[in-house]
């Protein structure tokens, strides 16, 4: 089924990037494969600034121990070698990793991050000893305009077939992870298992997850879009069309939840930490909450212990790179 046509209210994948920026990117990738940190290098030490209204969202920071290091992303292969729209994805290389952080602040229209830069081997002994309970933290989060997060459209994104294979793109190893973490669970069980997206999108991720087990997974989808929610009922079994801080299941109900919306340029943070409790009120005792996306998760550990859940994981190691992703229990 094709939705290129549903609305008068169409997708619109904005302006190509340019393509000096597109260039500059290509050149900071290459320079931190090659450890040459000249173009942050100030007078008094390594800087990374980023404007809020700008990409702030590429700046991240990871502790091993009692040292905290400084990261920054660059433009995703999935950008230059299949021309999805954005710059970045939620993927992290060895590469990405600078050096320990010296210094962070942020102002009413900029973030700062300094560092001291690493040699290679260094750098790579970082990123090796990164473990499933390391959290990945985006500090900044996107502005629309000064003092304003970025969000989505009130009634939720739009949908093309062009746009849902770009969505399923940007999370393609997400997909494929999560299938590898859950699938022996999930197989084979002899009760039925609630997955729940509240924020379902396309449907597509809740989809190829119910495939685990079709004779027993069944799928809830939920999305603020009217669009989403008539693309994503050709392949979730249940959606539901409606704002995820009224949820379309019972309280204790569900088995699994996956949220992909509780992110920057999703929703703005104060709307994440209000949502979080109407979303863990869903869960069953002993229930998993899984939290990823395409962009920066908004929540941290803490915020989601002090909700009551167990956090069992933060991050995911896949090939040769990391990436957010939260795995939590109800009530351990």
């Amino acid at each position: 089924m094709t939705f290129d046509v549903y609305t008068d209210r169409r997708w619109d994948r904005g302006a190509p990037l340019d393509p000096a920026f597109v260039e500059d990117e290509t050149k900071a990738t290459a320079e931190l494969l090659r450890g040459d940190f000249a173009r942050w290098a100030r007078p008094g030490g390594y800087e990374l600034r980023e404007e809020l209204t700008g990409f702030p969202e590429r700046l991240f920071t990871l502790r091993l121990g009692d040292r905290w290091y400084a990261g920054y992303k660059t433009i995703s292969d999935y950008v230059l070698d299949h021309d999805m729209p954005g710059v970045f994805c939620s993927r992290v290389y060895w590469h990405n990793i600078l050096g320990p952080v010296t210094g962070i602040r942020v102002s009413d229209s900029d973030a700062r991050l300094t560092f001291t830069p690493l040699a290679e081997p260094a750098r790579r002994a970082v990123f090796d000893a990164v473990t499933p309970l390391t959290e990945l933290v985006h500090p900044f989060a996107k502005h629309r305009e000064r003092g304003k997060e970025k969000t989505s459209a009130v009634d939720g994104w739009l949908v093309t077939d062009e746009r849902a294979d770009f969505l399923a793109l940007g999370e393609q190893h997400i997909r494929r992870y999560t299938h590898d973490r859950f699938a022996a669970r999930f197989t084979g069980r002899a009760d039925d298992v609630l997955a729940y997206d509240p924020a379902c999108s396309t449907g597509r991720f809740l989809s190829e997850f119910g495939r685990i087990d079709r004779d027993r997974i069944r799928t809830v989808g939920q999305d603020l879009s009217k669009q989403m929610t008539d693309y994503a009922a050709n392949y979730i079994e249940r959606v539901h069309h409606g704002d995820a801080t009224n949820p379309a299941v019972e309280p204790g109900t569900v088995d699994i939840l996956f949220s992909r919306f509780l992110n920057s340029e999703v929703v703005d943070t104060a709307t994440a930490r209000r949502i979080l409790p109407e979303l863990v009120a869903t869960l069953r005792p002993g229930a998993t909450m899984v939290l990823l996306g395409h962009s920066p998760v908004l929540l941290d550990a803490i915020d989601l212990t002090g909700a009551g859940l167990r956090v069992l994981q933060t991050v995911a190691r896949q090939d040769d790179h990391i990436f957010q992703y939260y795995v939590c229990e109800l009530g351990g």
